[in-house]
């Protein structure tokens, strides 16, 4: 006799929600599921709360129901503000908005997930298939097709202008396109969904206190009809970031605008710059501060905004040139922020002082930029990527702990004047385990697990 088939009331629950045109509330779920099959699990409403809780295509639409999130995203608008590496490079790249509203089931399991191209309708009547693509880490978008540029570029748009993307029918992967120029906005209205924007970001964390992740905060903005709204709101990154995160998680005012660094020249030929208190640095930003925590990199402030020129840089201990990290970071990101990545890519402990050398060379002085508790003429906090004037091959040196002497060679891979919108800085790739930073010795032989100073020898 055959064992009967085990009953999925994960998979019930799905059938009953994509069958419904409209939305259903929790008891109408729960008893359709049981009018299909009896549930006889211990606890009937925990069984279809977690079958909906675990599921990315049924979600809330935030008055008690769940739907079927490709039906619900319909008559959304979402805004994309045009970037000028766009204009040259023959790409969209996507905020995480517009990511969601084309391929709403991203993170869905294999059974329900569609990444296949969307069909986009364009203003003079063609129509244009748009894939998913996937150009660097965390950086996805569409190369479009001849047809959509040929339209595109006859607007004779510019950084800054937008593009605003209608969800027809997210089931059938139909959409629209419209142009907006920039001088065409209505600042007041779009200042006003703005701000409604930002309350319902704030409201959601507060019932959230570990925060709430991208995915979560776009889909509840589409799922609950935020969206269908004539004016659509500025992208997604342009309103959500550290600078609105931070203080909820942690308590803390922003930071102040941070006024610009002195020029670097003025330090490399010995000009005084300013007074400097070298216990109480001057101009320390909140996420350099140990007072408040862990330190970390602060997010690029520009390429929240639109196009940026990048950096990426190649970093590896001089005693282990076969490992190394590959770390991207924007025009306005400092050298605090290349360090504290430095310091996240390898694992190690951020507890030693630091400088950069230009010139390759620790005994440069000249040359020298110190962390912001160094008693050097230039300071990491103070100094933007934008001022080092790097050229592609060049190689600097970072130097840590000037007690155990652990030296780094950074070395400029590429220089991308279109960089795209993204947090910068990020770390692009890794190559090799990192080295602890204290090494273990052996007992018996008394060696080190590994030599931080053998190239010294070679």
């Amino acid at each position: 006799m055959m064992a009967a088939k085990k009953v999925s009331f994960t998979q019930l629950t799905h059938n009953v929600v994509f069958a419904s045109n409209d939305p259903l509330p929790f008891a109408e779920i729960m008893a359709s599921v049981n009018r299909i099959r009896p549930i006889t699990t211990k606890n009937p409403k925990n069984t279809i709360r977690n079958a909906i809780s675990q599921s990315r295509m049924l979600v809330s639409t935030g008055d008690g129901r769940y739907g079927w999130k490709p039906r619900l995203i319909n008559d959304s608008i979402i805004r994309h503000t045009i970037q000028a590496a766009e204009l040259t490079a023959n790409r969209l790249y996507w905020d995480s908005d517009v990511k969601d509203a084309v391929c709403p089931t991203f993170f869905a399991s294999k059974k329900y997930g569609d990444r296949s191209p969307i069909h986009v309708a364009l203003p003079n009547g063609e129509t244009s298939d748009f894939s998913l693509e996937m150009f660097s880490a965390g950086i996805w978008g569409t190369s479009a097709t001849p047809e959509f540029w040929a339209w595109f570029h006859n607007l004779n748009a510019q950084p800054g202008d937008h593009l605003l993307f209608t969800v027809i029918d997210g089931e059938e992967k139909r959409y629209r396109i419209d142009f907006q120029p920039r001088k065409e906005r209505d600042e007041g209205s779009i200042a006003a969904r703005n701000r409604e924007f930002v309350e319902i970001g704030l409201k959601l964390m507060q019932k959230r206190p570990y925060g709430i992740t991208t995915w979560d905060f776009t889909t509840y903005l589409l799922a609950t009809g935020f969206y269908r709204h004539p004016v659509p709101p500025d992208p997604f990154s342009e309103l959500w970031h550290d600078g609105i995160i931070t203080p909820v998680i942690y308590g803390e005012e922003p930071d102040p605008p941070q006024p610009e660094p002195e020029p670097l020249i003025s330090a490399l030929f010995g000009q005084a710059i300013q007074e400097y208190d070298y216990e109480n640095p001057p101009d320390l930003p909140r996420a350099y501060d140990p007072n408040y925590g862990r330190r970390h990199a602060r997010k690029s402030r520009k390429a929240r905004r639109g196009s940026v020129t990048s950096f990426t840089l190649r970093v590896n201990h001089r005693a282990l040139p076969e490992v190394w990290r590959d770390i991207e970071l924007a025009e306005d990101n400092t050298l605090e922020d290349l360090h504290l990545t430095i310091q996240s890519a390898f694992h190690w402990l951020d507890d030693h002082l630091y400088s950069f050398y230009l010139s390759g060379d620790q005994r440069d002085r000249g040359s020298e930029i110190g962390s912001p508790w160094s008693d050097t003429a230039l300071h990491t906090h103070q100094v933007q990527m934008a001022q080092l004037d790097l050229s592609e091959g060049q190689t600097f040196l970072y130097f840590f702990d000037y007690g155990d002497s652990h030296e780094f060679d950074v070395t400029t891979l590429k220089i991308n004047p279109l960089a795209p919108k993204a947090g910068y800085p990020r770390i692009l790739d890794y190559h090799g385990e990192a080295p602890p930073q204290y090494p273990d010795i052996d007992e018996e032989t008394g060696e080190m697990s590994w030599d931080p100073y053998r190239h010294w020898q070679s």
